[in-house]
């Protein structure tokens, strides 16, 4: 058995020195652009979910200069306003962002500067007391984005945009009943650490 693992490594140097891992703390900002009403309160009044703070990190392979695959997940504390007879209340809103993407360096990754596309899917999970039990807690999406980074000695620093475009429905609707159509973004900026070469 101990042969037969030393052979397989000694058969896979390449691709084993090919792969490259970093992981990154991420901080940034998330912009609703839609409305949600139809998922909250059921209010006929001007309602919407404001844009938060995002707190979260991300998980990367890569191979060779300008590809790679990543993981990422983010929380965003949010609120919901609503405004109705002149009175303004709000709600908390909390949301769970997490992404798998691909990852294509415009600019080779070892470089000083950096410039990338990115482009996958996504989940969005809604929670709080703004949301009711008609919502639907959790929403598949797709993904894309761009971003740049630098190298600071060991340290890659990097800012990003994402858009997350999404159908977003009631547990309570019907094939034919009417999904809210969201486009989300994302700002980002990470601090990466690297492992491996």
């Amino acid at each position: 058995m101990r042969t037969a693992t030393l052979l397989l490594l000694a058969m896979l140097p390449a691709p084993l020195a090919a792969q490259h891992f970093s992981i990154a703390p991420e901080i940034g900002f998330y912009v609703p652009t839609e409305k949600l009403t139809k998922l909250t309160t059921g209010s006929e009044d001007f309602s919407q979910l404001e844009a938060g703070p995002t707190f979260g990190g991300r998980l990367g392979i890569l191979f060779g200069k300008h590809l790679g695959v990543e993981a990422s997940g983010a929380y965003v504390p949010s609120t919901y306003k609503l405004s109705s007879n002149n009175t303004i209340t709000k709600q908390d809103a909390k949301l769970f962002l997490g992404t798998g993407q691909l990852v294509v360096f415009l600019l080779p990754r070892t470089s000083f500067v950096n410039v990338y596309l990115n482009g996958g899917v996504g989940v969005i999970s809604h929670g709080g007391v703004a949301f009711t039990d008609a919502a639907k807690k959790t929403d598949w999406s797709g993904v894309v984005g761009a971003g740049a980074g630098i190298r600071l000695g060991p340290i890659g620093v990097t800012a990003g945009a994402e858009l997350f475009n999404y159908k977003a429905k009631s547990t309570e609707s019907t094939e034919t009943g009417e999904a809210l159509t969201q486009r989300d973004i994302r700002l980002k900026l990470g601090f990466g650490v690297p492992f491996g070469h």
